[in-house]
């Protein structure tokens, strides 16, 4: 069993996939310029190819500091994009049989664009945001594993 993380964005939507033991997220593929239904008829294959469990999209929280003990504050649901990524998520909950959870994906565009430079050279970097927002949800749950 796998775990598919997701970068969405407007125009395109960027996939990861964890590995079996859930200890290393590889990029998958970046669904560009398609409607809903072919974005769930993509995703329901890739999630019975892959043995999916659960889907963590990430989630343009701000950079300001706030409270550790909440995710995101007031000022990040007046964000467009949030909007956008929380209507997203909620399509997912209604349209896919699995768990959905959130991952905050601060920076996590601009580190794959640096990534993806390095190794790639072209290319969209959707796929390695998502790879990156999916890993960081690993190492926590890998941290917690190790604290229990």
């Amino acid at each position: 069993m796998s775990i598919l993380g997701i970068d969405y964005g407007r125009k395109k939507i960027g996939l990861a996939v964890s590995d079996e033991g859930h200890r290393l997220a590889l990029p998958l593929e970046v669904l560009i310029g398609q409607n809903q239904s072919q974005i769930k008829a993509r995703l329901e294959l890739i999630c019975q190819q892959n043995q999916i469990e659960k889907i963590i999209v990430g989630v343009p929280v701000s950079m300001q500091n706030g409270s550790k003990k909440i995710f995101w504050r007031q000022v990040d649901l007046q964000n467009q994009q949030m909007k956008e990524v929380l209507n997203f998520v909620n399509w997912l909950k209604k349209n896919l049989d699995l768990p959905v959870e959130l991952e905050d994906e601060r920076l996590s565009t601009k580190l794959a664009n640096g990534l993806r430079r390095d190794l790639v050279k072209k290319g969209p970097d959707d796929a390695v945001a998502a790879m990156l927002i999916l890993q960081s949800h690993l190492d926590k749950m890998k941290n917690v594993k190790i604290k229990m």
